[in-house]
């Protein structure tokens, strides 16, 4: 990676093809967001083209991208918490090809730059007729750095690889959930011939962060390799699998009256903080909360209240809100129903114990990640 290597440059163009990696874009797209040629915005992701300080400016006004992914770590100030509504996200939509057909249709939902979430809402556009892991419709990725939590709606198939590297299906409907670890190969398809069924797919960062890769770059492979000297003691599957009509429901009272109806979805072990609920209202309430963790909610029924930061605000079906660690917030209005993600921020865990889960063998995908998810 010399071409990258010149020290008297501020900005460097070696984690754009991670950003794009992350907001599940290809280079033509990226390119028609900067209002620049592919030629010039391949030469930025070559090496070959000095990322000024316009360029960056640019980028992280146009990205939910820090200036930090660009240069070094400081700081970027967002509000306490952000809302994106749904016709806000169908404005956003765009259509995937892989393998040169139609796969997915992805959409935005609310980000933030100082959170760890990048989720998109993603439509199925491959419909299967079987459940074969053959069938020669799959489009599979290589995996991305990012751990991923998935929520499914309608009749959707979910291909990864397990741990002794065979494919598996897990075939998923309303309410179903999964989660993914880092450089998992996967894909989705529909069961559904009016590809009506879709994804929450809520991606976001733990302990190797982009801080971690630039300290791991500055060490070198060779003496970042000692890092993964030790095998692990506890290898923890990077598939979970959980089907809603295997969740129990629990009751959540307030003043000594039930108030939610909350339901656990998929887990792992590797990310013992992260969280994820469905979470209904079952009587109107006040009862106001605040976390340690980032939160990210998607709104699943067709309406409801919440308040934030005592402010009331009214929301629709595919709403999406995103609450910064310690903001005061409350699940106000009977018949709300909205799917939950809560992770930690940097402050935790053992960045060493998730660098000996992901391998050796990715240690310099860790440091580089320098091609795309997915073959053009």
């Amino acid at each position: 990676m010399n071409k990258f290597n010149n020290k008297t440059q501020i900005f460097s163009g070696l984690r754009l093809r991670q950003i794009l990696n992350d907001l599940k874009r290809n280079p033509k797209d990226a390119a028609m967001d900067l209002n620049m040629s592919l030629i010039e915005f391949e030469k930025l992701l070559n090496g070959k083209k000095i990322l000024d300080e316009k360029l960056a400016r640019e980028i992280t006004s146009i990205w939910p991208v820090k200036i930090i992914n660009l240069i070094n770590p400081y700081f970027d100030r967002e509000p306490n918490f952000k809302i994106m509504r749904a016709t806000a996200s169908l404005k956003t939509s765009r259509t995937m090809k892989r393998g040169g057909i139609d796969y997915y249709e992805y959409r935005d939902t609310v980000m933030s730059k100082n959170a760890p979430f990048r989720p998109e809402w993603i439509r199925e556009l491959s419909y299967v007729s079987n459940n074969s892991t053959s069938n020669r419709l799959l489009r599979w990725n290589r995996g991305h750095l990012l751990h991923q939590f998935t929520y499914f709606v309608g009749e959707i198939n979910f291909y990864y690889y397990d741990k002794n590297h065979n494919k598996k299906v897990a075939i998923m409907n309303t309410g179903d959930s999964m989660y993914i670890g880092p450089y998992v190969p996967h894909t989705f398809t529909t069961r559904n011939k009016d590809c009506s069924g879709f994804i929450i797919a809520i991606t976001y960062t733990d302990k190797i962060s982009s801080d971690i890769q630039n300290e791991l770059l500055d060490y070198g492979e060779k003496k970042s390799a000692k890092f993964f000297s030790d095998l692990p003691k506890k290898s923890y599957d990077k598939v979970t699998v959980l089907k809603y009509k295997n969740i129990k429901t629990k009751k959540i009272s307030h003043n000594k009256n039930n108030i939610f109806n909350l339901k656990t979805l998929a887990s792992t072990k590797l990310v013992k903080s992260a969280k994820s609920f469905e979470l209904e209202v079952i009587k109107d309430n006040k009862c106001m909360q605040s976390d340690l963790s980032h939160q990210y909610i998607y709104v699943l029924s067709k309406k409801g209240s919440m308040m934030i930061e005592g402010k009331k605000f009214n929301f629709k079906n595919n709403d999406t809100i995103y609450i910064k660690p310690c903001t005061n917030y409350a699940f106000l209005t009977k018949g709300l129903k909205v799917l939950i993600m809560s992770v930690d921020g940097k402050i935790s865990g053992d960045t060493q114990l998730q660098l000996l889960q992901i391998g050796k063998k990715n240690l310099k995908r860790i440091i580089y990640d320098d091609i795309g998810w997915f073959k053009q």
